[in-house]
């Protein structure tokens, strides 16, 4: 079921209606979360939901096991099978068929060709997140940072709760296994917050994101051959904000749901492109997982303090697992690898933090060109394809093609527009919607709704579920 789908604001009213009634009782409310995240879940595909459910119980039975264990060894030991568990999970349908077809390309480079089998199996949604949610809870139960979930219901309303599970943020079990054992706050000013940030993450989504796709980034790398220096600068640009509008949407629509449910879950974008390093722009951009990537991997592996070449290796290692967790195929691990080079290179290299507002603005437009410059991977349908975008930069002298067209433009603008305004006066408008009244809450949901069913017929899934 997808958020920018006519079944979504049904499935969400109905389970809310519902959830008024029980949301007074710990385990009635418990087993109505439970009962209609599976639900959800499961309207992709009903076997998604075995495949969770064993992931689930890995998981939960390694924290209690951990917590039982009564040697250092033991814990030491259950921590390695539950991870191992954990990715192997992950790797057999995210990644199977890659390894086996990479495995026999180099074969036949060595002289040995082979026909690499092929698993018939599909990437369930929203493994990737769930698989790194349910880790960080293993090894924050071995770290001793929290304790294990007080039942198994509470760990699988956690892993399964619908706003976050297909496409996060990847939220921490500190977080909000606590709010479980809360009354969820019910009062106008979170309801009127919830169904702001849902209507505005809809339009981020629909309006912004889908249009700059259909009438300007798919087309072009549908055909990224024989565009000039301007066409493939702007498109990339474009592309960047799709990626943003379309993401950053998915995450306002999950925070307003969760917050209809009396639940808060972090905030996953910061502005990113005001950033004026590719390193804060990692500290803004997706942040569940960047803080996920730093805590649960960069940090044990040294950081920096092991040195400055040894603070570089765990940055490209870091990168490039987050590369791989993006998606199986060479283009992503390349893209991993480009992002850590570039932190790495402005480490050594980069200029000193600019103190001017104009020297912001240029440390501002050359980060955010070389994110850009790697999202060009993320587009590309293959290496080809990506080769010849990148020689399109070397083209200002060719002819302009028919990539620009005028929804596309605007669509752009408007989101550039939005980019750049405060961030206070989305807070304000968010409190501002919590304290209307009833009836005007609902006239504005009535007008925006109709107005975003005019896109249904170009709306497209969400970016990251191919993730």
């Amino acid at each position: 079921m997808l958020f920018n789908s006519l079944d979504f604001p049904v499935f969400l009213g109905l389970t809310w209606l519902v959830w008024r009634v029980v949301h007074l009782w710990r385990l009635p409310r418990l087993l109505w979360l439970l009962l209609t995240s599976a639900f959800f879940y499961g309207c992709w595909e009903p076997w998604y939901l075995w495949l969770v459910a064993i992931s689930i119980t890995m998981q939960y039975a390694t924290g209690e096991l951990i917590r039982r264990a009564d040697t250092e060894a033991s814990r030491k030991l259950w921590l390695f099978l539950g991870i191992t568990g954990d990715v192997a999970l992950l790797s057999v349908f995210k990644y199977g068929n890659f390894l086996l077809e990479s495995a026999a390309a180099v074969a036949t480079l060595v002289g040995h060709p082979i026909v690499a089998p092929r698993l018939e199996v599909e990437l369930p949604v929203g493994i990737s997140f769930y698989t790194f949610q349910g880790l960080s809870y293993t090894i924050d139960v071995y770290r001793r940072r929290i304790p294990p979930a007080r039942g198994f219901l509470e760990f699988a309303v956690y892993v399964l709760f619908f706003p976050q599970l297909v496409a996060g943020p990847i939220v921490r079990a500190a977080d909000f296994l606590p709010q479980l054992d809360q009354r969820p706050r019910t009062e106008t000013a979170a309801l009127g917050a919830g169904i702001f940030l849902i209507l505005s993450g809809l339009i981020k989504k629909m309006v912004l994101a889908d249009t700059i796709s259909a009438w300007w980034v798919a087309p072009f790398f549908a055909r990224p051959v024989g565009h000039n220096t301007v066409e493939v600068l702007t498109t990339i640009w474009a592309a960047n904000f799709q990626v943003y509008c379309d993401f950053s949407g998915y995450s306002d629509v999950a925070r307003g749901a969760a917050m209809l449910f009396g639940f808060s879950l972090p905030i996953n974008f910061d502005r990113p492109f005001w950033s004026t390093t590719p390193m804060e722009h990692w500290r803004r951009w997706h942040i569940s997982l960047s803080t996920w990537l730093k805590d649960y991997l960069y940090l044990p592996l040294g950081g920096s303090r092991l040195g400055a070449a040894r603070t570089d290796l765990n940055l490209v290692i870091t990168f490039f697992i987050g590369g791989v967790w993006h998606g199986a195929g060479w283009t992503f691990v390349v893209w991993g690898f480009y992002n850590g080079l570039l932190l790495v290179l402005w480490r050594r290299f980069g200029p000193r933090e600019a103190v001017s507002r104009i020297g912001k603005v240029i440390q501002a437009f050359v980060t955010f060109n070389s994110i850009c410059l790697g999202l060009i991977l993320l587009h590309a349908h293959s290496f080809a394809d990506a080769w010849a975008v990148f020689l399109g930069l070397l083209r200002p002298l060719s002819p302009f093609g028919d990539v620009l067209k005028p929804a596309g433009v605007l669509a752009f603008g408007v989101a550039v527009l939005l980019h750049l305004t405060p961030q206070r006066w989305k807070l304000d408008l968010e409190r501002g919607f919590g304290l209307a009244p009833s009836y005007a809450v609902a006239l504005v949901v009535v007008l925006v709704g109709s107005g975003l069913a005019l896109f249904g017929n170009m709306a497209e899934p969400f970016f990251y579920f191919q993730f």
